[in-house]
């Protein structure tokens, strides 16, 4: 239970920097790809003002259980707080990640227009390989997630962020 999120059941954000951080160690050692996003539900205030928060909670929990449905067994998702949550795919170059988020993306879409949530996901992707700092990558992803919603939401964006040996 120390592990998971309260409300959503996947993974808390202290289990998420867990995870991330052995995956970083083992992408380093043995020079393998890793991609993390951030998933952001665009107008989730709008759902707790207008329908209560217990329609923003089950909001919570169906894009929880939508996006846990449509990832891989190694892949990890996690919500580090209100309504963002992140994405973590080991062994996954910036184009296979761009597909499996388009592919989640559409299938969250589907699943909110189902329930007329009025809501969008804003995604920011960052990739890196051999040698990287979560912090950065978490920064890094969190940023591209911001310039989307600052500039109409409802997208994805990605950066391929790489780092010299010396920064790890």
């Amino acid at each position: 239970m120390a592990r998971n999120d309260f409300l959503t059941g996947v993974a808390n954000r202290r289990f998420f920097y867990e995870i991330a951080t052995k995956e970083i160690e083992r992408i380093a050692r043995f020079i393998h790809t890793l991609s993390l996003a951030y998933i952001d539900i665009d107008n989730f205030k709008q759902v707790n003002d207008t329908l209560g928060h217990s329609a923003g909670d089950k909001l919570l929990q169906v894009v929880a259980g939508t996006i846990k449905e449509n990832i891989r067994s190694i892949d990890t998702v996690s919500r580090l707080g209100g309504d963002e949550f992140a994405l973590l795919m080991p062994e996954t170059n910036a184009q296979s990640a761009i597909t499996a988020l388009n592919k989640l993306r559409h299938a969250l879409l589907d699943m909110v227009h189902e329930n007329n949530w009025p809501v969008t996901f804003s995604i920011g992707l960052v990739t890196c390989s051999e040698s990287c700092k979560l912090n950065e990558l978490i920064k890094e992803a969190d940023n591209l997630m911001y310039t989307i919603k600052a500039s109409g939401k409802n997208r994805i964006e990605n950066k391929v962020h790489s780092f010299n040996k010396t920064s790890a």
